[in-house]
C-alpha cells in the first residue's frame, strides 16, 4: 500500500500525456494573443490551471509540481529586481533630462545612415567590458533607442543592432555569468569555452554588422528629415535645462557597471543621481521626482514623435512584464517536475550518428529547454545534464559542449515571446517582440555555423575516454 502511495506521488506525465499537456498549454497562450488581450501573460497565468487540472485528474499531488515552480521563480527574483530597476531608472532619465540631452547629442552627432552599426558596435564594446547584456541594453540600448525613434528610424532594427550587439559581448566577455556557467557546466576552463566560440561568434558578428550597415545606408529614417533636428532640439530645450549636468545619471551607470557594481545598485544609483539633477538642476518638486520614478514621466511637448519617446518609464510600467516572468518561469518548473521535459528531450537525442547530429541535438534541446524553464542558467544545467554523456561517449571536447549550450541557451532567450531574456528586451526598449524579432541576425546565424562546423569537423576537438576524464578532473581541480 506505501509503495502505491510512492508511486502516485513520485509518478511522471509519459509521452502522450506530455504532449496533450503541451498542447493545452500552447492553445491557451496562442488564444491569448491572437485575440490582443495583453500578450501571453493570461495564457501563461491559465497554463498553471491546467497543469493543476491535469494533476488532479492524473492523481498527482499538485503541491509536488507547485513547488518546484516557486522553486523555479527564485532563481529569476534578480531578474525580476533588474526588471523594475529599469522601469524607475527610464523615468527619472526622463524626468532629469538625461534622455533628452542624449537624444540632442545624437541627432547632431550622428548620421541616421551609420546610427545601426554605431549601435550594434557600442553595445557589443560595453557588454564585453562590462559582462552584462542586461546593464548595457538598460544604459547604451536605451540612449541609442531614443536617439533612433527621434531620427524616425524603424524601431525593430535599432533594437535588433542592440540585442546582438549586447548579446555578442555578453556571451563573449569572461565577466559573464552566463560564459562561467556554461564552462563549468560543460566542465572546461572559461579560456578554452572563449575560444571556442570565436569560430561561431565573430564570422556571424561580422556578417550582422555589413547587414545592419546596409540597411542603415538603405533606410534614412521614414518621416525624419534633416530640418527637423533643429525643432527636435528647441522642443527639448524649451522642456528641459540641457547642459552637462543632466548627462550625469548615465556617466554614473557607466562607471559603475565597468567597475564591476551589482547592476541592480548600479541602476539605483544613477536614478538617485536623475532625482537629483531633476530636483536641484530642473527645479522639479521631490513629490513630482517619486512618483515619476513609480508611474512614469509624461511630457508637455506636442511632436508625436518626442511623446513617443519621452512618455513612458516608471516603475508600474514594468509590472507586465514581471507578471509574464514569473508565470512561465513557474509553468517551467512544474512541466520539468512532472517530467514533460525529459519526455520531450529523449525523443530529440534518440538517434545520434554523427558529430553534426550531436550538435543539432544540443541545440534543439537547448531551444526546448529556454522555451520551457524561460532561464537562460535553467536551460544550461538542464542541457548539459543531459548532453554531456553523449558528448564524452563520442569523445567530442567538452568546449564544444559548452559552445553549444550558449549557441542554443544564452542566444535564443530573445526569440522567445515569453522568455524572461526576451520579455526583458521588450520592456527596456519599450519595442514589441514582433518588432525586433526579424533583425535579430547574430542569433539565427550563429546556430547555423555552429551545425556547419558539427557536419565538417571544422573547430571539432576528440578526446579518447581517458583523454576526456582527465581534462574534466584536471578542469575541475583548476576551478
Amino acid at each position: 500500500m506505501e509503495e502505491n502511495q510512492k508511486t502516485k506521488t513520485d509518478r511522471k506525465l509519459n509521452g502522450i500525456e506530455s504532449i496533450l499537456l503541451l498542447v493545452c498549454i500552447i492553445a491557451a497562450v496562442a488564444v491569448c494573443i491572437r485575440l490582443k488581450t495583453g500578450g501571453p501573460m493570461i495564457g501563461l497565468f491559465m497554463s498553471w490551471i491546467i497543469i493543476w487540472l491535469f494533476c488532479l485528474i492524473l492523481r498527482i499531488p499538485y503541491s509536488r509540481a507547485a513547488k518546484k515552480g516557486y522553486d523555479a521563480i527564485r532563481v529569476v527574483v534578480p531578474v525580476l529586481s533588474l526588471l523594475m530597476a529599469i522601469g524607475v531608472m527610464i523615468g527619472t532619465w526622463l524626468q532629469s533630462g538625461t534622455i533628452a540631452a542624449i537624444i540632442s547629442f545624437g541627432l547632431q552627432a550622428v548620421n541616421p545612415r551609420f546610427l545601426l552599426p554605431v549601435t550594434l558596435l557600442f553595445c557589443a564594446l560595453l557588454s564585453v567590458v562590462t559582462g552584462t547584456s542586461y546593464g548595457s541594453v538598460g544604459s547604451a540600448g536605451v540612449a541609442m533607442m531614443a536617439i533612433g525613434n527621434a531620427m524616425g528610424i524603424n524601431p525593430g532594427m535599432v533594437a535588433g543592432a542592440v540585442i546582438c550587439g549586447s548579446m555578442f559581448g555578453d556571451k563573449l566577455s569572461p565577466l559573464s555569468d552566463t560564459t562561467n556557467l556554461a564552462a563549468a557546466v560543460a566542465g572546461t576552463k572559461v579560456s578554452k569555452h572563449v575560444r571556442s566560440m570565436l569560430w561561431t561568434t565573430l564570422p556571424t558578428f561580422v556578417i550582422t554588422l555589413v547587414i545592419f550597415s546596409i540597411l542603415g545606408m538603405q533606410v534614412t529614417g521614414g518621416s525624419y528629415q534633416a530640418a527637423d533636428v533643429s525643432g527636435y532640439i528647441s522642443a527639448l530645450s524649451g522642456e528641459y535645462q540641457l547642459g552637462p549636468v543632466t548627462l550625469i545619471p548615465a556617466a554614473v551607470i557607466i562607471v559603475l557597471l565597468l567597475l564591476k557594481v551589482d547592476a541592480i545598485v548600479a541602476l539605483g544609483l544613477s536614478s538617485v543621481a536623475a532625482g537629483l539633477v531633476s530636483r536641484f538642476y530642473q527645479n522639479i518638486p521631490l513629490a513630482s521626482v517619486i512618483r515619476t520614478a513609480y508611474s512614469g514621466y509624461t511630457t508637455k511637448i506636442e511632436a508625436p514623435v518626442l511623446q513617443s519617446i519621452l512618455n513612458r518609464g516608471g516603475m508600474s510600467s514594468m509590472l507586465q512584464y514581471v507578471a509574464i516572468i514569473c508565470f512561465a518561469v513557474g509553468m517551467g518548473g512544474m512541466l520539468d517536475e512532472l517530467g514533460v521535459l525529459d519526455n520531450v528531450l529523449k525523443v530529440i537525442t534518440k538517434r545520434i550518428k554523427s558529430d553534426g547530429h550531436l550538435i543539432v541535438a544540443t541545440l534543439l534541446v537547448g531551444y526546448v529547454t529556454s522555451a520551457v524553464s524561460c532561464s537562460q542558467p535553467m536551460a544550461h544545467v538542464l542541457t548539459g545534464r543531459m548532453m554531456a554523456p553523449k558528448f564524452r561517449e563520442r569523445g567530442v571536447a567538452p568546449e564544444i559542449l559548452s559552445r553549444c549550450l550558449e549557441d542554443s541557451g544564452t542566444l535564443i532567450g530573445p526569440m522567445i515571446p515569453w522568455h524572461g531574456y526576451s520579455v526583458y528586451m521588450a520592456g527596456t526598449l519599450g519595442v514589441a517582440w514582433a518588432v525586433f524579432a526579424p533583425y535579430l541576425f547574430l542569433i539565427y546565424l550563429t546556430p547555423i555555423f555552429s551545425c556547419l562546423y558539427g557536419f565538417t569537423g571544422i573547430s571539432i576537438r576528440h578526446l579518447t575516454p581517458e583523454e576526456y576524464d582527465r581534462e574534466l578532473k584536471e578542469n575541475t581541480e583548476e576551478e
